[in-house]
């Protein structure tokens, strides 16, 4: 049975959300949207969160991930452009508010542009997202 899935993208970038669009066609009932999204999360069963990010991030993302209650989000797995305390922040928010994140964070460099997504970088994603999605279904 397929579950509802989220992928969002931060920050608005469109090689990030032409990535994004392409990974939620592979499932049914997923949606692609930015960070903050235009319409807030209300009981997604996975939440897969691109963020490329800074070693300070942005307030945006830390209210983004400090709202994600399990009224929003169940599960949430996080995919990494970021240092290592960025991603300890993040993720510490996002289960202090209930959210529950799922295995290690995806970590890996983005490419400046969408086209140059290496195919194993792409398979690394969808097998991520695969296994978080197995994981949600329970």
């Amino acid at each position: 049975m397929a579950i509802k899935l989220r992928i969002l993208h931060y920050p608005d970038d469109k090689k990030l959300a032409a990535l994004c669009k392409e990974l939620t066609r592979e499932y049914d009932n997923s949606k692609c949207d930015k960070i903050p999204p235009a319409y807030p999360c209300e009981n997604e069963k996975l939440l897969v969160a691109f963020i490329k990010s800074g070693k300070e991030p942005t307030n945006e993302l830390k209210m983004f991930c400090g709202d994600l209650t399990k009224s929003r989000v169940q599960n949430v797995a996080f995919i990494f452009d970021a240092p290592e305390s960025t991603i300890k922040e993040l993720t510490e928010m996002a289960a202090k508010a209930g959210a529950k994140v799922y295995g290690e964070p995806k970590v890996m460099k983005f490419p400046a542009f969408i086209f140059n997504f290496k195919d194993e970088q792409k398979k690394e994603i969808k097998d991520y997202i695969a296994e978080a999605y197995a994981a949600a279904q329970g």
